[in-house]
Protein backbone atom coordinates (compact mmCIF):
# COMPACT_ATOMS: atom_id res chain seq x y z
CA UNK A 1 0.00 0.00 0.00
CA UNK A 2 1.52 3.07 -0.99
CA UNK A 3 1.90 6.23 1.36
CA UNK A 4 -1.05 8.38 0.17
CA UNK A 5 -3.33 5.34 0.25
CA UNK A 6 -2.17 4.76 4.08
CA UNK A 7 -2.74 8.51 4.29
CA UNK A 8 -6.13 8.33 2.57
CA UNK A 9 -7.27 5.07 4.79
CA UNK A 10 -6.27 7.00 8.17
CA UNK A 11 -8.57 10.14 7.44
CA UNK A 12 -11.50 7.61 5.93
CA UNK A 13 -12.04 6.23 9.28
CA UNK A 14 -11.10 9.77 11.55
CA UNK A 15 -7.99 8.97 12.44
CA UNK A 16 -6.37 12.01 12.90
CA UNK A 17 -3.75 11.63 15.32
CA UNK A 18 -2.12 8.25 13.46
CA UNK A 19 -2.20 10.83 10.22
CA UNK A 20 -0.24 13.25 11.75
CA UNK A 21 2.19 10.89 13.57
CA UNK A 22 2.93 9.09 9.55
CA UNK A 23 2.98 12.52 8.06
CA UNK A 24 5.90 13.37 11.04
CA UNK A 25 7.59 10.01 10.70
CA UNK A 26 8.20 10.56 6.81
CA UNK A 27 9.16 14.30 7.61
CA UNK A 28 11.59 13.18 9.84
CA UNK A 29 13.21 10.11 8.03
CA UNK A 30 13.23 12.36 4.93
CA UNK A 31 12.70 9.49 2.28
CA UNK A 32 9.66 9.71 1.00
CA UNK A 33 8.95 12.98 1.68
CA UNK A 34 11.17 16.28 1.57
CA UNK A 35 10.74 18.57 4.58
CA UNK A 36 13.01 21.25 2.55
CA UNK A 37 10.23 21.49 -0.10
CA UNK A 38 7.27 22.05 0.58
CA UNK A 39 6.10 21.08 -2.64
CA UNK A 40 6.69 17.55 -0.98
CA UNK A 41 5.16 17.75 1.65
CA UNK A 42 2.34 20.48 1.87
CA UNK A 43 -0.47 18.88 -0.11
CA UNK A 44 -0.58 15.98 2.40
CA UNK A 45 -0.61 18.25 5.27
CA UNK A 46 -3.92 20.18 3.67
CA UNK A 47 -4.90 16.98 3.06
CA UNK A 48 -4.93 16.23 6.82
CA UNK A 49 -6.12 19.92 7.56
CA UNK A 50 -8.87 19.80 5.48
CA UNK A 51 -9.97 16.55 6.74
CA UNK A 52 -9.94 17.90 10.32
CA UNK A 53 -11.79 20.73 9.31
CA UNK A 54 -14.53 19.05 8.00
CA UNK A 55 -15.09 16.98 10.53
CA UNK A 56 -14.04 19.12 13.90
CA UNK A 57 -14.01 23.02 14.82
CA UNK A 58 -12.02 25.15 13.09
CA UNK A 59 -9.40 25.29 16.61
CA UNK A 60 -8.56 21.48 15.70
CA UNK A 61 -7.79 23.02 12.29
CA UNK A 62 -5.32 25.92 13.78
CA UNK A 63 -3.83 23.43 16.35
CA UNK A 64 -2.84 21.61 13.80
CA UNK A 65 -0.92 23.93 12.19
CA UNK A 66 0.87 25.48 15.38
CA UNK A 67 1.54 21.73 16.33
CA UNK A 68 3.53 21.51 12.98
CA UNK A 69 5.55 24.66 13.38
CA UNK A 70 6.29 23.43 16.14
CA UNK A 71 7.78 20.44 15.21
CA UNK A 72 9.77 22.03 12.23
CA UNK A 73 10.98 24.22 14.81
CA UNK A 74 11.94 22.08 17.63
CA UNK A 75 13.16 18.74 15.71
CA UNK A 76 12.76 19.00 11.76
CA UNK A 77 15.82 21.87 12.12
CA UNK A 78 18.30 20.63 14.47
CA UNK A 79 19.09 18.44 12.15
CA UNK A 80 18.62 19.96 8.57
CA UNK A 81 18.64 24.08 9.66
CA UNK A 82 16.52 26.64 8.56
CA UNK A 83 13.53 25.32 6.75
CA UNK A 84 10.86 27.27 4.55
CA UNK A 85 8.10 27.40 6.72
CA UNK A 86 5.73 29.91 4.71
CA UNK A 87 3.50 27.70 3.70
CA UNK A 88 2.53 27.23 7.38
CA UNK A 89 2.27 30.46 8.26
CA UNK A 90 -0.02 31.05 5.61
CA UNK A 91 -1.94 28.91 6.67
CA UNK A 92 -2.01 30.06 10.22
CA UNK A 93 -2.79 33.45 8.90
CA UNK A 94 -5.81 32.27 7.03
CA UNK A 95 -7.08 30.56 10.26
CA UNK A 96 -6.91 33.76 12.66
CA UNK A 97 -8.11 36.03 10.21
CA UNK A 98 -11.51 35.20 11.49
CA UNK A 99 -10.63 36.03 15.19
CA UNK A 100 -8.36 38.96 14.59
CA UNK A 101 -7.62 40.27 11.33
CA UNK A 102 -4.41 41.97 12.94
CA UNK A 103 -3.36 38.48 14.06
CA UNK A 104 -3.84 37.17 10.63
CA UNK A 105 -1.81 39.61 8.94
CA UNK A 106 0.90 38.97 11.48
CA UNK A 107 1.44 35.14 10.43
CA UNK A 108 0.68 36.38 6.64
CA UNK A 109 3.96 38.87 7.02
CA UNK A 110 5.75 36.09 8.58
CA UNK A 111 5.06 33.66 5.69
CA UNK A 112 5.79 36.22 3.47
CA UNK A 113 9.49 37.03 5.26
CA UNK A 114 10.00 32.91 4.61
CA UNK A 115 9.27 33.29 0.96
CA UNK A 116 11.81 36.24 0.93
CA UNK A 117 14.31 33.81 2.54
CA UNK A 118 13.83 31.13 -0.11
CA UNK A 119 13.85 33.67 -2.55
CA UNK A 120 17.31 35.18 -1.39
CA UNK A 121 18.79 31.76 -1.52
CA UNK A 122 17.82 31.51 -5.05
CA UNK A 123 19.18 34.85 -5.93
CA UNK A 124 22.71 33.53 -4.90
CA UNK A 125 22.66 31.38 -8.14
CA UNK A 126 21.65 34.41 -10.90
CA UNK A 127 20.68 37.79 -10.09
CA UNK A 128 17.12 39.09 -10.24
CA UNK A 129 15.06 41.40 -7.36
CA UNK A 130 13.89 39.57 -4.58
CA UNK A 131 10.79 42.13 -3.54
CA UNK A 132 9.50 41.42 -7.53
CA UNK A 133 9.92 37.44 -6.84
CA UNK A 134 8.01 37.59 -4.03
CA UNK A 135 4.36 38.73 -5.35
CA UNK A 136 4.11 34.89 -6.92
CA UNK A 137 3.62 33.51 -3.43
CA UNK A 138 -0.07 33.16 -1.30
CA UNK A 139 1.26 35.09 1.34
CA UNK A 140 1.70 38.29 -0.86
CA UNK A 141 -1.58 37.88 -2.63
CA UNK A 142 -3.49 37.79 0.20
CA UNK A 143 -1.74 40.40 1.89
CA UNK A 144 -2.36 42.76 -1.37
CA UNK A 145 -6.04 41.72 -0.81
CA UNK A 146 -6.57 42.53 3.02
CA UNK A 147 -4.27 45.15 3.41
CA UNK A 148 -7.10 47.69 4.24
CA UNK A 149 -9.39 45.61 5.88
CA UNK A 150 -9.97 45.77 10.06
CA UNK A 151 -11.98 43.88 12.58
CA UNK A 152 -14.24 46.79 12.44
CA UNK A 153 -15.22 46.73 8.99
CA UNK A 154 -17.48 43.69 10.07
CA UNK A 155 -20.48 44.41 11.90
CA UNK A 156 -20.51 40.85 13.39
CA UNK A 157 -18.64 37.71 14.16
CA UNK A 158 -20.55 35.57 11.68
CA UNK A 159 -20.47 37.94 9.15
CA UNK A 160 -16.69 38.21 9.52
CA UNK A 161 -16.25 34.10 9.58
CA UNK A 162 -18.23 33.99 6.15
CA UNK A 163 -16.37 36.92 4.62
CA UNK A 164 -13.49 35.32 4.97
CA UNK A 165 -14.20 31.25 4.74
CA UNK A 166 -17.40 31.04 2.18
CA UNK A 167 -16.02 34.20 -0.23
CA UNK A 168 -12.34 35.03 0.54
CA UNK A 169 -10.47 31.37 0.80
CA UNK A 170 -12.65 29.88 -2.24
CA UNK A 171 -11.93 32.58 -4.28
CA UNK A 172 -8.19 32.22 -3.35
CA UNK A 173 -7.77 28.70 -3.80
CA UNK A 174 -9.81 28.54 -7.17
CA UNK A 175 -7.12 31.05 -8.33
CA UNK A 176 -5.01 29.28 -7.50
CA UNK A 177 -6.04 26.56 -9.42
CA UNK A 178 -6.96 28.52 -12.63
CA UNK A 179 -10.27 27.63 -11.83
CA UNK A 180 -13.52 30.20 -11.90
CA UNK A 181 -17.39 30.67 -11.36
CA UNK A 182 -19.36 29.19 -13.99
CA UNK A 183 -20.34 31.73 -16.19
CA UNK A 184 -24.09 30.46 -16.66
CA UNK A 185 -24.35 30.58 -13.12
CA UNK A 186 -22.57 34.42 -12.95
CA UNK A 187 -25.27 35.28 -16.03
CA UNK A 188 -27.84 33.95 -14.13
CA UNK A 189 -27.27 35.76 -10.79
CA UNK A 190 -26.69 39.05 -13.14
CA UNK A 191 -30.17 38.81 -14.32
CA UNK A 192 -31.82 38.01 -11.14
CA UNK A 193 -30.49 41.13 -9.72
CA UNK A 194 -29.95 44.01 -12.20
CA UNK A 195 -33.41 45.62 -13.67
CA UNK A 196 -34.47 44.37 -17.03
CA UNK A 197 -34.02 48.04 -18.01
CA UNK A 198 -30.46 48.18 -17.44
CA UNK A 199 -29.27 44.36 -17.96
CA UNK A 200 -28.10 45.25 -21.60
CA UNK A 201 -25.89 47.55 -20.36
CA UNK A 202 -24.91 45.11 -17.04
CA UNK A 203 -23.50 42.25 -18.95
CA UNK A 204 -21.75 44.37 -21.86
CA UNK A 205 -19.61 45.70 -18.86
CA UNK A 206 -19.66 42.10 -17.70
CA UNK A 207 -18.30 40.77 -20.69
CA UNK A 208 -15.55 42.73 -21.10
CA UNK A 209 -14.82 42.08 -17.33
CA UNK A 210 -13.75 38.77 -18.41
CA UNK A 211 -12.59 39.74 -21.33
CA UNK A 212 -9.72 41.17 -19.05
CA UNK A 213 -9.57 38.46 -16.82
CA UNK A 214 -8.70 36.05 -19.18
CA UNK A 215 -6.38 38.48 -20.48
CA UNK A 216 -4.78 38.56 -16.93
CA UNK A 217 -4.61 42.22 -17.38
CA UNK A 218 -4.43 43.53 -13.55
CA UNK A 219 -5.29 47.09 -14.07
CA UNK A 220 -8.17 46.61 -16.77
CA UNK A 221 -9.51 43.51 -14.41
CA UNK A 222 -9.85 46.05 -11.13
CA UNK A 223 -11.44 49.13 -12.88
CA UNK A 224 -13.91 47.10 -14.79
CA UNK A 225 -14.57 45.05 -11.80
CA UNK A 226 -15.61 48.97 -10.58
CA UNK A 227 -17.21 49.24 -13.46
CA UNK A 228 -19.49 46.26 -13.74
CA UNK A 229 -20.53 46.82 -9.86
CA UNK A 230 -21.34 50.64 -10.70
CA UNK A 231 -24.03 49.04 -13.01
CA UNK A 232 -25.39 46.76 -10.47
CA UNK A 233 -25.76 48.97 -7.83
CA UNK A 234 -26.83 52.04 -9.48
CA UNK A 235 -29.62 50.67 -11.70
CA UNK A 236 -30.81 48.81 -8.76
CA UNK A 237 -31.15 52.23 -6.89
CA UNK A 238 -32.46 54.28 -9.96
CA UNK A 239 -34.73 51.74 -10.78
CA UNK A 240 -35.73 49.93 -8.32
CA UNK A 241 -35.79 52.06 -5.31
CA UNK A 242 -36.46 55.57 -7.40
CA UNK A 243 -33.57 57.00 -6.08
CA UNK A 244 -32.42 60.51 -8.12
CA UNK A 245 -30.19 62.54 -5.82
CA UNK A 246 -27.80 61.55 -3.37
CA UNK A 247 -26.98 64.38 -0.93
CA UNK A 248 -28.06 66.73 -3.38
CA UNK A 249 -25.91 65.60 -6.57
CA UNK A 250 -27.44 63.56 -9.43
CA UNK A 251 -27.32 59.53 -8.80
CA UNK A 252 -26.12 59.60 -12.23
CA UNK A 253 -22.95 61.56 -11.25
CA UNK A 254 -22.34 59.96 -8.02
CA UNK A 255 -18.90 57.34 -7.99
CA UNK A 256 -18.84 53.75 -6.62
CA UNK A 257 -18.13 55.06 -2.99
CA UNK A 258 -20.98 57.08 -2.51
CA UNK A 259 -23.36 54.52 -4.37
CA UNK A 260 -22.29 51.95 -2.17
CA UNK A 261 -22.71 54.05 1.33
CA UNK A 262 -26.60 54.74 -0.62
CA UNK A 263 -27.05 51.05 -1.19
CA UNK A 264 -26.36 50.42 2.10
CA UNK A 265 -28.34 52.90 3.58
CA UNK A 266 -31.22 51.58 1.82
CA UNK A 267 -30.58 47.31 2.79
CA UNK A 268 -29.99 46.97 -0.63
CA UNK A 269 -27.46 44.86 -0.28
CA UNK A 270 -28.83 41.91 1.04
CA UNK A 271 -25.83 40.53 3.49
CA UNK A 272 -22.91 42.49 4.94
CA UNK A 273 -20.14 40.01 3.33
CA UNK A 274 -21.76 41.29 0.35
CA UNK A 275 -21.33 45.10 1.16
CA UNK A 276 -17.99 44.16 2.19
CA UNK A 277 -17.30 42.41 -1.13
CA UNK A 278 -18.82 45.51 -2.66
CA UNK A 279 -15.90 47.92 -0.51
CA UNK A 280 -13.13 45.23 -1.12
CA UNK A 281 -13.67 46.12 -5.43
CA UNK A 282 -14.26 49.49 -4.14
CA UNK A 283 -10.82 50.22 -2.49
CA UNK A 284 -9.37 48.32 -5.01
CA UNK A 285 -10.89 50.69 -7.58
CA UNK A 286 -9.00 53.48 -5.90
CA UNK A 287 -5.69 51.71 -5.98
CA UNK A 288 -5.55 52.43 -9.32
CA UNK A 289 -4.62 55.91 -9.19
CA UNK A 290 -0.55 56.12 -9.41
CA UNK A 291 -0.23 57.77 -5.96
CA UNK A 292 -2.45 55.47 -4.24
CA UNK A 293 -0.81 52.50 -5.79
CA UNK A 294 2.71 53.88 -5.18
CA UNK A 295 1.53 54.15 -1.19
CA UNK A 296 0.66 50.52 -0.93
CA UNK A 297 2.94 48.08 0.39
CA UNK A 298 1.66 45.32 -1.44
CA UNK A 299 1.16 45.74 -5.07
CA UNK A 300 -1.28 44.75 -7.79
CA UNK A 301 -0.46 41.62 -9.71
CA UNK A 302 -2.57 39.56 -12.09
CA UNK A 303 -3.44 36.86 -9.56
CA UNK A 304 -4.82 39.29 -7.33
CA UNK A 305 -7.04 40.40 -9.60
CA UNK A 306 -7.85 37.34 -10.80
CA UNK A 307 -8.67 36.60 -7.11
CA UNK A 308 -11.06 39.79 -6.52
CA UNK A 309 -12.91 38.84 -9.60
CA UNK A 310 -14.10 35.24 -8.12
CA UNK A 311 -14.67 36.62 -4.89
CA UNK A 312 -16.95 39.00 -6.60
CA UNK A 313 -18.32 36.35 -8.99
CA UNK A 314 -19.02 34.34 -5.59
CA UNK A 315 -20.87 37.51 -4.14
CA UNK A 316 -23.43 37.42 -6.99
CA UNK A 317 -24.04 34.32 -6.17
CA UNK A 318 -24.85 34.85 -2.76
CA UNK A 319 -26.80 38.10 -3.57
CA UNK A 320 -29.01 36.18 -6.06
CA UNK A 321 -29.69 33.17 -3.59
CA UNK A 322 -30.55 35.89 -0.95
CA UNK A 323 -33.47 37.05 -3.74
CA UNK A 324 -34.62 34.03 -4.26
CA UNK A 325 -34.71 33.15 -0.31
CA UNK A 326 -36.61 36.58 0.29
CA UNK A 327 -39.24 35.73 -2.91
CA UNK A 328 -39.70 32.26 -1.03
CA UNK A 329 -40.53 33.43 2.46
Amino acid sequence: MSEKSKLNKLLDNSKFSEAVSLLKDHLAKAEIIDPSNDGSWAPYADEISSKILAVKEQEAFTTFWEELLKFFEGVLELTWGHLHKGHIFFRLGLASLVANVSTGKQYLEKGLDEDRLLEEKRAQARSFDIETAVRKYSAYVMLCIIERIEDEHFDSQPEKQKFFQELISPSFDAAIMGQEVRPELVQRAIRAIVPEQALEQTLETRKELDWASAQRLPIATVSLAGVFLENVILYILYYQRNVRTVNGQSILEVELGKLIREAFNRTVFPSNTIRATSKLIHIFRNRLHPGNEFRQTYKLTSRVAVTLKILLDLALLEWANQIASQKDA
